[in-house]
């Protein structure tokens, strides 16, 4: 067993980042791939403190997530597409826990 533990540095900005879509309910078929997205939003001057990385820590077997994309249209936003195709053993509620960290 490991136990990893990451320490990081005093944040720029105290107040976390705000994930878009708040809450949403996905439909999926077992074989039939769905891709969304989810954006992050930081609260602060993005100049200072911006999103650096959409993960998740939680996640469901098989799903994949892109790097993180920064909005060509508001610098506050970034993005990660998810990008999954469920399993007949995947059948019922799935959940996952999507985390933004800021640089």
């Amino acid at each position: 067993m490991q136990l990893l533990i990451y320490v990081m540095d005093q944040p720029t900005c105290g107040l976390a980042p705000v994930m878009l879509p708040l809450k949403r309910c996905f439909d999926a078929q077992v074989g039939v791939s769905i891709s969304f997205n989810m954006s992050a939003m930081t609260l602060c001057n993005p100049n200072i403190s911006d999103i650096d990385t959409i993960t998740f820590s939680n996640g469901i077997d098989g799903m994949n997530v892109s790097d993180t994309t920064d909005s060509l249209i508001n610098a506050s936003v970034s993005y990660a597409t998810f990008t999954w195709t469920p399993v007949i053993s995947q059948l019922g509620p799935q959940q996952l826990c999507v985390i933004a960290y800021t640089e």
